[in-house]
Protein backbone atom coordinates (compact mmCIF):
# COMPACT_ATOMS: atom_id res chain seq x y z
CA UNK A 1 0.00 0.00 0.00
CA UNK A 2 1.04 3.43 -0.77
CA UNK A 3 0.28 4.75 3.48
CA UNK A 4 2.94 4.87 5.19
CA UNK A 5 3.83 6.18 8.85
CA UNK A 6 4.60 9.56 8.90
CA UNK A 7 7.11 9.72 11.38
CA UNK A 8 9.41 8.38 8.76
CA UNK A 9 9.92 11.31 5.85
CA UNK A 10 9.31 10.03 2.61
CA UNK A 11 12.65 11.99 1.70
CA UNK A 12 15.01 10.00 3.69
CA UNK A 13 13.06 6.54 3.54
CA UNK A 14 11.23 4.20 1.00
CA UNK A 15 11.46 1.04 1.96
CA UNK A 16 10.36 -2.41 0.01
CA UNK A 17 7.43 -4.78 1.19
CA UNK A 18 9.21 -8.06 2.03
CA UNK A 19 6.37 -9.88 2.23
CA UNK A 20 5.15 -9.52 -1.23
CA UNK A 21 8.72 -10.10 -2.58
CA UNK A 22 8.93 -13.52 -0.60
CA UNK A 23 4.85 -14.18 -2.16
CA UNK A 24 6.51 -14.12 -5.44
CA UNK A 25 9.79 -16.10 -4.93
CA UNK A 26 7.24 -18.84 -3.16
CA UNK A 27 5.07 -19.83 -5.80
CA UNK A 28 5.19 -22.50 -8.72
CA UNK A 29 7.62 -21.38 -11.30
CA UNK A 30 5.39 -21.70 -14.24
CA UNK A 31 3.33 -18.19 -13.24
CA UNK A 32 4.51 -14.97 -14.22
CA UNK A 33 4.58 -11.97 -11.52
CA UNK A 34 5.09 -8.80 -10.78
CA UNK A 35 5.54 -6.65 -7.68
CA UNK A 36 3.89 -3.42 -7.50
CA UNK A 37 5.00 -1.70 -4.49
CA UNK A 38 2.69 1.38 -4.44
CA UNK A 39 4.91 3.55 -1.79
CA UNK A 40 6.57 4.30 -5.11
CA UNK A 41 3.82 5.94 -6.56
CA UNK A 42 2.45 7.69 -3.99
CA UNK A 43 1.82 10.51 -5.71
CA UNK A 44 0.36 9.40 -8.46
CA UNK A 45 -1.30 6.26 -7.34
CA UNK A 46 -4.15 5.49 -9.72
CA UNK A 47 -2.90 6.06 -12.93
CA UNK A 48 -0.25 4.16 -11.91
CA UNK A 49 -2.40 1.25 -11.08
CA UNK A 50 -4.25 1.49 -14.52
CA UNK A 51 -1.30 1.06 -16.40
CA UNK A 52 0.22 -2.17 -14.83
CA UNK A 53 -3.54 -3.32 -15.13
CA UNK A 54 -3.49 -2.75 -18.47
CA UNK A 55 0.37 -3.44 -19.09
CA UNK A 56 0.50 -6.88 -17.25
CA UNK A 57 -3.27 -7.90 -17.55
CA UNK A 58 -3.31 -10.09 -14.36
CA UNK A 59 -5.19 -13.40 -13.61
CA UNK A 60 -5.17 -11.88 -9.71
CA UNK A 61 -4.01 -9.29 -7.36
CA UNK A 62 -3.16 -9.76 -4.16
CA UNK A 63 -2.68 -6.51 -1.83
CA UNK A 64 -1.03 -6.90 1.37
CA UNK A 65 -2.09 -4.52 3.78
CA UNK A 66 -1.72 -3.48 7.43
CA UNK A 67 -4.48 -1.81 9.79
CA UNK A 68 -3.76 1.88 8.79
CA UNK A 69 -3.79 0.80 5.45
CA UNK A 70 -6.85 -1.37 4.87
CA UNK A 71 -9.09 1.42 3.65
CA UNK A 72 -7.08 1.88 0.81
CA UNK A 73 -6.59 -1.43 0.20
CA UNK A 74 -10.44 -1.76 0.17
CA UNK A 75 -11.04 1.03 -2.08
CA UNK A 76 -7.87 0.15 -4.33
CA UNK A 77 -9.70 -3.28 -4.90
CA UNK A 78 -13.03 -1.49 -6.36
CA UNK A 79 -11.02 0.90 -8.68
CA UNK A 80 -9.42 -2.61 -9.79
CA UNK A 81 -13.01 -4.57 -10.36
CA UNK A 82 -14.02 -0.99 -12.40
CA UNK A 83 -10.62 -2.10 -14.31
CA UNK A 84 -11.87 -5.50 -15.22
CA UNK A 85 -14.89 -7.15 -13.60
CA UNK A 86 -12.62 -10.51 -14.24
CA UNK A 87 -9.93 -9.97 -12.06
CA UNK A 88 -9.60 -12.11 -8.83
CA UNK A 89 -8.58 -9.79 -5.92
CA UNK A 90 -6.47 -11.98 -2.83
CA UNK A 91 -6.25 -9.57 0.34
CA UNK A 92 -3.63 -10.74 3.05
CA UNK A 93 -1.55 -8.73 5.54
CA UNK A 94 -1.94 -8.24 9.51
CA UNK A 95 -5.43 -6.18 9.30
CA UNK A 96 -7.01 -9.24 7.11
CA UNK A 97 -5.20 -12.35 9.62
CA UNK A 98 -7.00 -9.97 12.51
CA UNK A 99 -10.58 -8.77 11.22
CA UNK A 100 -11.00 -11.63 8.51
CA UNK A 101 -14.62 -12.82 10.16
CA UNK A 102 -15.65 -8.68 10.37
CA UNK A 103 -14.34 -7.81 6.99
CA UNK A 104 -16.28 -11.04 5.40
CA UNK A 105 -19.02 -10.40 7.07
CA UNK A 106 -20.07 -6.70 6.18
CA UNK A 107 -19.34 -4.62 3.12
CA UNK A 108 -15.75 -3.88 3.61
CA UNK A 109 -15.30 -7.73 2.19
CA UNK A 110 -17.15 -6.85 -1.47
CA UNK A 111 -14.74 -6.36 -3.79
CA UNK A 112 -12.56 -9.03 -2.22
CA UNK A 113 -12.39 -12.69 -3.19
CA UNK A 114 -9.93 -14.38 -1.44
CA UNK A 115 -9.17 -13.25 2.27
CA UNK A 116 -5.30 -15.25 3.18
CA UNK A 117 -5.30 -15.15 7.43
CA UNK A 118 -1.87 -15.53 8.59
CA UNK A 119 1.77 -16.13 6.54
CA UNK A 120 1.03 -16.29 3.34
CA UNK A 121 3.45 -17.77 1.27
CA UNK A 122 2.54 -21.65 0.95
CA UNK A 123 -1.19 -19.93 1.12
CA UNK A 124 -0.91 -17.75 -1.85
CA UNK A 125 0.65 -20.79 -3.67
CA UNK A 126 -2.15 -22.98 -2.66
CA UNK A 127 -4.55 -20.09 -4.42
CA UNK A 128 -2.68 -20.38 -7.78
CA UNK A 129 -3.14 -23.74 -7.82
CA UNK A 130 -6.95 -24.11 -7.08
CA UNK A 131 -7.35 -21.39 -9.42
CA UNK A 132 -5.60 -23.83 -12.28
CA UNK A 133 -7.66 -26.42 -11.23
CA UNK A 134 -5.20 -28.67 -9.32
CA UNK A 135 -6.59 -28.72 -5.57
CA UNK A 136 -9.57 -28.35 -4.44
CA UNK A 137 -10.69 -24.65 -2.60
CA UNK A 138 -12.07 -26.16 0.37
CA UNK A 139 -8.80 -27.84 1.27
CA UNK A 140 -6.61 -24.73 1.78
CA UNK A 141 -5.84 -24.23 4.82
CA UNK A 142 -5.72 -20.23 5.97
CA UNK A 143 -8.45 -19.14 3.10
CA UNK A 144 -11.01 -17.61 3.32
CA UNK A 145 -13.07 -17.46 -0.02
CA UNK A 146 -15.78 -16.37 -1.69
CA UNK A 147 -18.57 -18.96 -2.62
CA UNK A 148 -22.80 -17.67 -2.89
CA UNK A 149 -22.19 -14.25 -1.94
CA UNK A 150 -20.45 -15.00 0.92
CA UNK A 151 -17.13 -16.22 2.38
CA UNK A 152 -16.58 -19.69 3.36
CA UNK A 153 -13.61 -19.71 6.20
CA UNK A 154 -11.25 -22.72 5.69
CA UNK A 155 -9.44 -24.41 8.99
CA UNK A 156 -6.09 -22.32 10.16
CA UNK A 157 -3.06 -22.85 8.49
CA UNK A 158 0.25 -23.79 10.76
CA UNK A 159 3.18 -21.84 10.46
CA UNK A 160 5.68 -22.02 8.01
CA UNK A 161 8.44 -24.00 8.04
CA UNK A 162 11.02 -21.09 7.29
CA UNK A 163 13.88 -24.06 6.11
CA UNK A 164 11.75 -24.59 2.72
CA UNK A 165 11.14 -21.13 2.06
CA UNK A 166 12.66 -20.13 -1.44
CA UNK A 167 14.43 -16.30 -1.31
CA UNK A 168 12.29 -13.21 -2.40
CA UNK A 169 12.23 -12.36 -5.86
CA UNK A 170 13.83 -8.74 -6.11
CA UNK A 171 13.84 -9.31 -9.60
CA UNK A 172 10.57 -8.87 -10.78
CA UNK A 173 9.67 -5.42 -8.92
CA UNK A 174 7.72 -3.14 -11.41
CA UNK A 175 9.17 -0.29 -9.99
CA UNK A 176 12.91 1.07 -8.28
CA UNK A 177 13.59 3.99 -5.93
CA UNK A 178 14.11 2.05 -2.02
CA UNK A 179 16.50 4.00 -0.46
CA UNK A 180 17.73 5.43 2.71
CA UNK A 181 19.45 8.37 3.19
CA UNK A 182 20.15 8.64 -0.95
CA UNK A 183 21.70 4.91 -0.40
CA UNK A 184 19.25 2.03 -2.26
CA UNK A 185 17.94 -0.10 0.75
CA UNK A 186 16.40 -3.49 1.09
CA UNK A 187 14.35 -5.75 3.39
CA UNK A 188 16.16 -8.98 4.57
CA UNK A 189 14.66 -11.09 7.61
CA UNK A 190 16.46 -14.00 9.94
CA UNK A 191 13.89 -14.95 12.01
CA UNK A 192 9.88 -14.29 12.60
CA UNK A 193 7.78 -13.96 15.75
CA UNK A 194 8.51 -12.97 19.57
CA UNK A 195 7.92 -14.45 22.42
CA UNK A 196 6.93 -11.60 24.99
CA UNK A 197 3.66 -10.70 26.03
CA UNK A 198 3.42 -7.34 25.65
CA UNK A 199 0.07 -6.35 25.31
CA UNK A 200 0.18 -3.31 22.92
CA UNK A 201 1.27 -5.45 20.12
CA UNK A 202 -0.81 -7.83 17.47
CA UNK A 203 1.90 -10.11 16.45
CA UNK A 204 1.38 -12.97 18.21
CA UNK A 205 -2.08 -13.15 16.55
CA UNK A 206 0.14 -13.75 13.09
CA UNK A 207 2.80 -16.09 14.56
CA UNK A 208 1.31 -17.00 18.35
CA UNK A 209 3.87 -16.57 20.50
CA UNK A 210 6.89 -17.95 18.59
CA UNK A 211 10.54 -17.51 17.52
CA UNK A 212 11.75 -19.51 14.29
CA UNK A 213 15.14 -18.59 12.55
CA UNK A 214 16.31 -19.03 8.80
CA UNK A 215 19.86 -20.87 9.18
CA UNK A 216 22.69 -18.51 8.20
CA UNK A 217 23.45 -20.21 5.01
CA UNK A 218 20.24 -19.21 3.70
CA UNK A 219 20.41 -15.56 5.35
CA UNK A 220 24.21 -14.56 3.78
CA UNK A 221 22.69 -15.97 -0.17
CA UNK A 222 19.55 -13.34 0.72
CA UNK A 223 22.12 -10.64 1.59
CA UNK A 224 24.19 -11.50 -1.62
CA UNK A 225 20.88 -11.13 -3.41
CA UNK A 226 19.97 -7.97 -2.38
CA UNK A 227 23.58 -6.59 -2.92
CA UNK A 228 23.41 -7.80 -6.48
CA UNK A 229 20.25 -5.82 -6.68
CA UNK A 230 22.02 -2.91 -5.54
CA UNK A 231 21.43 -2.84 -2.32
CA UNK A 232 23.75 -0.63 0.22
CA UNK A 233 21.45 -0.27 3.46
CA UNK A 234 20.04 -3.33 4.50
CA UNK A 235 17.16 -3.47 7.44
CA UNK A 236 16.64 -6.47 9.35
CA UNK A 237 12.67 -7.40 9.47
CA UNK A 238 12.95 -9.67 12.38
CA UNK A 239 10.15 -8.32 14.88
CA UNK A 240 12.69 -9.23 17.50
CA UNK A 241 16.40 -10.17 16.40
CA UNK A 242 17.72 -9.80 20.17
CA UNK A 243 15.30 -12.90 21.17
CA UNK A 244 18.06 -15.49 21.22
CA UNK A 245 21.22 -12.64 22.09
CA UNK A 246 24.00 -15.73 22.04
CA UNK A 247 22.48 -16.37 18.10
CA UNK A 248 22.30 -12.83 17.03
CA UNK A 249 26.12 -12.84 18.32
CA UNK A 250 27.00 -15.54 15.71
CA UNK A 251 24.80 -13.64 13.02
CA UNK A 252 27.37 -10.90 13.26
CA UNK A 253 30.49 -12.97 13.31
CA UNK A 254 29.21 -14.87 10.08
CA UNK A 255 28.74 -11.48 8.47
CA UNK A 256 31.76 -10.39 8.69
CA UNK A 257 32.94 -14.05 7.91
CA UNK A 258 30.75 -13.36 4.30
CA UNK A 259 32.27 -10.07 3.77
CA UNK A 260 28.85 -8.61 3.84
CA UNK A 261 29.98 -6.17 6.33
CA UNK A 262 30.36 -4.05 3.47
CA UNK A 263 26.56 -2.91 3.60
CA UNK A 264 25.30 -0.79 6.83
CA UNK A 265 22.28 -2.55 8.52
CA UNK A 266 19.48 -0.95 10.45
CA UNK A 267 17.81 -3.52 13.33
CA UNK A 268 15.32 -3.31 15.77
CA UNK A 269 16.03 -4.83 19.11
CA UNK A 270 14.57 -5.17 22.95
CA UNK A 271 16.56 -3.46 25.90
CA UNK A 272 17.16 -6.41 27.62
CA UNK A 273 18.79 -8.10 24.68
CA UNK A 274 21.09 -5.36 24.06
CA UNK A 275 21.57 -4.53 27.91
CA UNK A 276 22.42 -8.86 28.48
CA UNK A 277 25.38 -9.22 26.64
CA UNK A 278 28.40 -6.45 26.95
CA UNK A 279 30.06 -7.53 23.59
CA UNK A 280 26.58 -7.86 21.13
CA UNK A 281 27.15 -4.15 20.60
CA UNK A 282 30.66 -4.93 19.84
CA UNK A 283 29.72 -7.52 17.25
CA UNK A 284 26.92 -5.26 15.70
CA UNK A 285 29.39 -2.41 14.71
CA UNK A 286 31.79 -4.72 13.32
CA UNK A 287 29.17 -6.40 11.01
CA UNK A 288 28.29 -2.78 9.86
CA UNK A 289 25.07 -2.38 11.97
CA UNK A 290 24.82 1.43 11.98
CA UNK A 291 21.49 2.17 13.67
CA UNK A 292 19.30 0.49 16.33
CA UNK A 293 15.38 1.16 16.69
CA UNK A 294 15.68 0.54 20.76
CA UNK A 295 12.34 -1.07 22.38
CA UNK A 296 12.57 1.59 25.04
CA UNK A 297 9.03 2.50 25.29
CA UNK A 298 8.31 4.28 28.35
CA UNK A 299 10.44 5.75 31.67
CA UNK A 300 7.64 4.77 33.97
CA UNK A 301 7.23 2.01 35.84
CA UNK A 302 3.59 2.19 36.12
CA UNK A 303 3.08 2.20 32.38
CA UNK A 304 5.51 -0.55 31.60
CA UNK A 305 3.61 -2.78 34.02
CA UNK A 306 0.34 -2.09 31.82
CA UNK A 307 2.45 -2.62 29.18
CA UNK A 308 3.40 -6.03 30.47
CA UNK A 309 6.63 -5.09 29.73
CA UNK A 310 8.50 -5.41 33.68
CA UNK A 311 10.42 -2.69 35.17
CA UNK A 312 13.88 -2.39 32.63
CA UNK A 313 14.48 1.20 33.32
CA UNK A 314 18.04 0.24 34.27
CA UNK A 315 18.24 -2.51 31.25
CA UNK A 316 17.27 0.48 28.76
CA UNK A 317 20.50 2.89 30.34
CA UNK A 318 22.89 0.06 30.28
CA UNK A 319 21.36 -1.22 26.18
CA UNK A 320 22.14 2.93 25.33
CA UNK A 321 25.84 2.90 27.13
CA UNK A 322 26.66 -0.03 24.76
CA UNK A 323 25.29 1.27 21.59
CA UNK A 324 26.21 4.59 22.03
CA UNK A 325 30.24 3.22 23.02
CA UNK A 326 30.56 1.18 20.41
CA UNK A 327 28.88 4.40 18.14
CA UNK A 328 25.50 2.61 16.94
CA UNK A 329 22.78 5.53 16.71
CA UNK A 330 19.92 4.96 18.51
CA UNK A 331 16.12 5.47 17.51
CA UNK A 332 14.42 5.64 20.49
CA UNK A 333 10.88 3.60 20.83
CA UNK A 334 8.15 5.69 23.24
CA UNK A 335 5.20 5.17 24.14
CA UNK A 336 2.55 7.98 25.04
CA UNK A 337 -1.25 8.74 25.93
CA UNK A 338 -1.45 5.44 28.57
CA UNK A 339 -4.23 5.81 31.17
CA UNK A 340 -2.82 8.03 34.11
CA UNK A 341 -0.99 10.03 31.99
CA UNK A 342 -0.77 13.85 32.62
CA UNK A 343 1.68 16.55 31.30
CA UNK A 344 4.25 16.14 33.59
CA UNK A 345 4.61 12.27 32.63
CA UNK A 346 4.99 12.98 28.59
CA UNK A 347 7.33 15.54 29.81
CA UNK A 348 9.32 13.16 31.64
CA UNK A 349 10.00 10.78 28.53
CA UNK A 350 11.08 13.19 26.40
CA UNK A 351 13.38 14.93 28.94
CA UNK A 352 14.89 11.43 29.90
CA UNK A 353 15.85 10.75 25.77
CA UNK A 354 16.84 13.85 25.66
CA UNK A 355 19.54 13.46 28.80
CA UNK A 356 20.30 9.80 27.22
CA UNK A 357 21.32 11.61 23.82
CA UNK A 358 18.61 9.18 21.86
CA UNK A 359 20.25 10.11 18.41
CA UNK A 360 16.24 9.91 16.87
CA UNK A 361 12.79 9.76 18.76
CA UNK A 362 10.60 7.25 17.17
CA UNK A 363 7.67 8.38 19.77
CA UNK A 364 3.95 7.43 19.06
CA UNK A 365 0.73 7.43 20.99
CA UNK A 366 -0.36 3.99 22.38
CA UNK A 367 -2.81 2.65 19.69
CA UNK A 368 -5.87 0.63 20.21
CA UNK A 369 -5.07 -2.20 17.26
CA UNK A 370 -7.52 -4.82 17.17
CA UNK A 371 -7.81 -7.98 19.30
CA UNK A 372 -4.95 -6.74 21.37
CA UNK A 373 -5.59 -6.72 25.53
CA UNK A 374 -4.44 -3.15 25.13
CA UNK A 375 -7.30 -2.51 23.05
CA UNK A 376 -9.73 -4.19 25.74
CA UNK A 377 -8.28 -2.18 29.13
CA UNK A 378 -8.73 1.41 27.34
CA UNK A 379 -11.98 0.52 26.03
CA UNK A 380 -13.50 -1.16 29.10
CA UNK A 381 -12.11 1.90 30.84
CA UNK A 382 -13.81 4.24 27.85
CA UNK A 383 -10.39 6.06 27.07
CA UNK A 384 -10.85 5.47 23.28
CA UNK A 385 -11.68 8.11 21.25
CA UNK A 386 -11.52 6.71 17.57
CA UNK A 387 -12.67 2.87 17.72
CA UNK A 388 -13.39 2.43 14.08
CA UNK A 389 -11.32 4.79 11.42
CA UNK A 390 -8.67 3.03 11.59
CA UNK A 391 -7.24 4.73 8.85
CA UNK A 392 -5.44 7.10 11.94
CA UNK A 393 -4.40 3.78 13.74
CA UNK A 394 -0.08 4.83 12.42
CA UNK A 395 0.79 5.39 15.99
CA UNK A 396 0.97 9.36 14.84
CA UNK A 397 -2.67 10.31 15.37
CA UNK A 398 -4.24 10.17 18.85
CA UNK A 399 -7.11 7.81 19.34
CA UNK A 400 -7.24 7.70 22.91
CA UNK A 401 -7.09 9.73 25.60
CA UNK A 402 -6.32 9.40 29.37
CA UNK A 403 -7.43 10.14 32.20
CA UNK A 404 -6.47 13.36 32.51
CA UNK A 405 -5.68 14.56 28.63
CA UNK A 406 -8.07 14.86 26.28
CA UNK A 407 -6.94 12.95 22.53
CA UNK A 408 -6.60 16.76 21.05
CA UNK A 409 -4.28 16.85 24.99
CA UNK A 410 -1.92 14.40 23.60
CA UNK A 411 -1.57 15.31 19.85
CA UNK A 412 -0.47 19.08 20.71
CA UNK A 413 1.71 17.15 23.50
CA UNK A 414 3.51 15.24 21.74
CA UNK A 415 4.57 17.78 19.28
CA UNK A 416 5.60 20.84 21.84
CA UNK A 417 8.05 18.02 23.44
CA UNK A 418 9.49 16.70 20.55
CA UNK A 419 9.72 20.43 19.13
CA UNK A 420 11.59 21.21 22.13
CA UNK A 421 13.63 18.19 22.55
CA UNK A 422 14.53 16.55 19.08
CA UNK A 423 16.74 18.09 16.82
CA UNK A 424 15.08 15.81 14.16
CA UNK A 425 11.84 17.58 14.29
CA UNK A 426 13.07 20.29 12.06
CA UNK A 427 14.03 18.01 8.78
CA UNK A 428 10.60 16.19 9.37
CA UNK A 429 8.03 17.56 6.75
CA UNK A 430 4.16 18.22 7.58
CA UNK A 431 2.30 15.25 7.20
CA UNK A 432 0.06 14.96 4.19
CA UNK A 433 -2.44 12.17 4.34
CA UNK A 434 -3.64 12.84 0.67
CA UNK A 435 -3.16 10.45 -2.46
CA UNK A 436 -3.01 11.39 -5.74
CA UNK A 437 -6.71 9.49 -6.18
Amino acid sequence: MPDTVPQFSAKTWRAPNLAISSLAGNIQPHHEVALADLVLRRNNLLPSVKKIIEDYRPDMVGLSAMTFQFDTARRLAVFIKTLRKDIKIALGGYHATLMYEEIASSGDGDPFDYIVRGEGEETFRDILDAAEGNREWKDIPGLSYRRQGGFLHNTPRSLENLDTLRLPRRDVRIWSGYYFSGKKLDMVETSRGCTMTCNFCSMNRMYGRTFRTYSFERIMQDLTNAKKHGARYITFSDDNITLNVKRFESLCDAIVEAGHNDLRYIVQASTAGIASSPVLAQKMARAGIQIVFLGIENVSERNLKLMNKGNMLEKTKRAIEYLHNNNLLIVGGMILGHAEDKEEDIAQNYEFFDKANIDFFGEQIITPYPKTGMRDILMNEGLVTNAIDYRKYNGFWANVKTKHLSSEDLQFLRWKYKRKYSTFFKTTPVFKANFAW
